[in-house]
Protein backbone atom coordinates (compact mmCIF):
# COMPACT_ATOMS: atom_id res chain seq x y z
CA UNK A 1 0.00 0.00 0.00
CA UNK A 2 1.03 3.05 -0.87
CA UNK A 3 -0.59 6.53 0.99
CA UNK A 4 -2.79 8.26 -2.08
CA UNK A 5 -2.17 11.72 -0.47
CA UNK A 6 2.11 11.18 0.11
CA UNK A 7 2.09 9.26 -3.32
CA UNK A 8 0.92 12.88 -5.09
CA UNK A 9 3.08 14.89 -3.20
CA UNK A 10 6.21 13.01 -3.70
CA UNK A 11 5.62 11.78 -7.14
CA UNK A 12 3.77 13.94 -9.09
CA UNK A 13 3.92 17.63 -7.17
CA UNK A 14 7.78 16.50 -6.54
CA UNK A 15 8.06 18.56 -3.05
CA UNK A 16 11.39 17.63 -2.63
CA UNK A 17 12.64 18.89 -6.12
CA UNK A 18 15.39 20.35 -4.36
CA UNK A 19 17.08 16.37 -3.39
CA UNK A 20 16.62 15.57 -7.14
CA UNK A 21 18.62 18.77 -8.26
CA UNK A 22 21.49 17.14 -6.03
CA UNK A 23 22.12 13.84 -8.37
CA UNK A 24 23.79 11.04 -6.88
CA UNK A 25 24.50 10.79 -3.13
CA UNK A 26 25.52 8.14 -0.80
CA UNK A 27 23.56 7.65 2.46
CA UNK A 28 20.56 9.34 2.63
CA UNK A 29 17.70 9.05 5.67
CA UNK A 30 13.77 9.58 5.53
CA UNK A 31 12.50 10.09 9.27
CA UNK A 32 8.89 9.84 9.24
CA UNK A 33 8.86 7.85 5.86
CA UNK A 34 5.28 7.14 6.15
CA UNK A 35 4.89 3.86 3.84
CA UNK A 36 7.66 4.66 1.71
CA UNK A 37 7.13 6.95 -0.64
CA UNK A 38 10.26 9.36 -0.50
CA UNK A 39 12.31 6.71 -0.06
CA UNK A 40 11.24 4.96 -3.48
CA UNK A 41 11.00 8.65 -5.29
CA UNK A 42 14.93 9.43 -4.25
CA UNK A 43 15.77 5.51 -4.72
CA UNK A 44 17.51 6.14 -8.15
CA UNK A 45 20.08 8.68 -6.79
CA UNK A 46 21.20 7.44 -3.64
CA UNK A 47 23.34 4.38 -2.51
CA UNK A 48 22.47 3.94 0.87
CA UNK A 49 18.36 4.93 2.29
CA UNK A 50 17.64 3.96 5.79
CA UNK A 51 13.69 5.08 6.11
CA UNK A 52 12.18 5.37 9.74
CA UNK A 53 8.43 5.21 10.56
CA UNK A 54 7.04 4.80 14.04
CA UNK A 55 3.79 4.23 13.59
CA UNK A 56 2.10 0.84 14.13
CA UNK A 57 0.09 0.73 11.00
CA UNK A 58 2.18 2.58 8.24
CA UNK A 59 5.71 0.40 9.02
CA UNK A 60 4.39 -2.45 8.03
CA UNK A 61 3.13 -0.65 4.48
CA UNK A 62 6.53 1.11 4.31
CA UNK A 63 8.39 -2.53 5.08
CA UNK A 64 6.40 -4.32 2.28
CA UNK A 65 6.90 -1.59 -0.52
CA UNK A 66 10.58 -1.44 0.12
CA UNK A 67 10.96 -5.51 0.74
CA UNK A 68 12.54 -6.16 -2.93
CA UNK A 69 15.06 -3.12 -2.97
CA UNK A 70 18.62 -3.58 -0.99
CA UNK A 71 19.79 -0.38 -0.92
CA UNK A 72 16.32 0.47 1.84
CA UNK A 73 16.47 -0.19 5.56
CA UNK A 74 13.18 0.10 7.21
CA UNK A 75 12.87 1.13 10.92
CA UNK A 76 10.30 0.89 13.16
CA UNK A 77 11.61 3.83 15.04
CA UNK A 78 11.03 7.19 16.12
CA UNK A 79 13.46 9.88 16.18
CA UNK A 80 13.75 12.58 19.39
CA UNK A 81 16.10 14.14 21.36
CA UNK A 82 16.27 10.94 23.76
CA UNK A 83 17.38 7.29 23.48
CA UNK A 84 14.35 5.31 25.31
CA UNK A 85 10.86 4.94 24.97
CA UNK A 86 8.21 7.86 24.60
CA UNK A 87 4.92 8.41 24.06
CA UNK A 88 3.68 8.61 20.17
CA UNK A 89 0.15 9.73 19.05
CA UNK A 90 -0.52 7.37 16.52
CA UNK A 91 -3.17 9.34 13.63
CA UNK A 92 -2.30 6.93 10.92
CA UNK A 93 -5.42 7.41 9.07
CA UNK A 94 -3.79 11.39 8.04
CA UNK A 95 -0.80 9.53 6.99
CA UNK A 96 1.60 9.79 10.43
CA UNK A 97 1.48 10.95 14.25
CA UNK A 98 4.01 12.53 16.75
CA UNK A 99 5.67 12.32 19.55
CA UNK A 100 3.32 13.51 22.16
CA UNK A 101 1.74 13.64 25.39
CA UNK A 102 -1.49 11.82 25.60
CA UNK A 103 -4.43 9.31 27.14
CA UNK A 104 -4.39 7.17 24.01
CA UNK A 105 -1.40 7.10 23.05
CA UNK A 106 0.95 3.96 22.74
CA UNK A 107 4.52 3.43 23.83
CA UNK A 108 7.48 3.83 20.31
CA UNK A 109 11.30 3.52 20.76
CA UNK A 110 13.01 6.34 20.07
CA UNK A 111 16.71 7.48 19.44
CA UNK A 112 18.73 10.63 18.69
CA UNK A 113 20.77 11.32 15.19
CA UNK A 114 23.99 10.65 17.04
CA UNK A 115 22.89 7.26 18.69
CA UNK A 116 21.47 5.76 14.83
CA UNK A 117 24.59 6.34 13.19
CA UNK A 118 26.75 4.51 15.42
CA UNK A 119 24.34 2.13 15.60
CA UNK A 120 24.24 1.74 11.67
CA UNK A 121 27.99 2.84 10.78
CA UNK A 122 26.73 5.90 9.27
CA UNK A 123 30.08 8.04 8.68
CA UNK A 124 28.09 11.00 7.02
CA UNK A 125 24.69 11.53 5.87
CA UNK A 126 23.76 13.51 2.30
CA UNK A 127 20.27 14.05 2.96
CA UNK A 128 18.23 14.17 5.46
CA UNK A 129 14.62 14.56 4.67
CA UNK A 130 12.76 15.08 8.46
CA UNK A 131 8.46 15.41 8.49
CA UNK A 132 7.97 14.45 11.97
CA UNK A 133 5.05 16.42 12.41
CA UNK A 134 6.39 19.10 14.68
CA UNK A 135 8.88 16.91 16.48
CA UNK A 136 12.02 18.30 14.28
CA UNK A 137 13.04 20.76 17.05
CA UNK A 138 13.79 17.89 19.59
CA UNK A 139 15.53 16.24 16.89
CA UNK A 140 17.91 18.84 16.25
CA UNK A 141 18.32 20.01 20.08
CA UNK A 142 19.61 16.82 20.62
CA UNK A 143 22.67 17.57 23.19
CA UNK A 144 24.84 14.70 20.92
CA UNK A 145 23.13 16.33 17.41
CA UNK A 146 26.01 15.18 15.02
CA UNK A 147 25.87 18.63 12.88
CA UNK A 148 29.08 18.37 11.30
CA UNK A 149 28.29 15.07 9.74
CA UNK A 150 25.05 16.36 8.01
CA UNK A 151 25.61 17.53 4.41
CA UNK A 152 21.60 18.47 3.34
CA UNK A 153 18.36 18.53 4.94
CA UNK A 154 14.68 18.98 3.87
CA UNK A 155 11.67 19.81 5.48
CA UNK A 156 8.51 21.26 6.16
CA UNK A 157 9.27 22.66 10.22
CA UNK A 158 12.75 23.98 9.51
CA UNK A 159 11.66 27.27 9.70
CA UNK A 160 11.80 27.91 13.42
CA UNK A 161 15.38 26.86 13.45
CA UNK A 162 16.81 28.84 11.27
CA UNK A 163 19.24 30.18 13.84
CA UNK A 164 19.94 26.84 15.18
CA UNK A 165 21.12 25.38 11.33
CA UNK A 166 22.96 29.15 10.99
CA UNK A 167 24.69 28.95 14.31
CA UNK A 168 26.32 25.17 12.88
CA UNK A 169 27.22 26.18 9.52
CA UNK A 170 24.53 25.87 7.39
CA UNK A 171 22.76 27.81 5.06
CA UNK A 172 18.96 27.92 4.87
CA UNK A 173 16.19 28.52 1.67
CA UNK A 174 12.90 28.53 1.57
CA UNK A 175 10.99 26.81 -0.99
CA UNK A 176 7.59 26.20 -1.98
CA UNK A 177 7.03 23.61 0.41
CA UNK A 178 9.41 23.77 2.99
CA UNK A 179 12.91 24.85 4.04
CA UNK A 180 16.35 23.33 2.96
CA UNK A 181 19.56 23.62 4.99
CA UNK A 182 23.03 23.04 3.60
CA UNK A 183 26.66 22.77 4.81
CA UNK A 184 28.58 26.03 3.48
Amino acid sequence: MIHGRFFNEVFVDEIYKPVRERGSVGVVLDVGSTTGEFSLWVYPQAKTIYALEPASELYPHLRENVKELPKIHPFNLALSDINGDQRFYDDSTSGGGRLAEGENNRIVKSTTLASFMEENKIEEIDILKIDIEGGEKAVFNAPDFPWDKIMFVIGEHLGSLQGLFEGNGFKMDNYQYGFTAERK
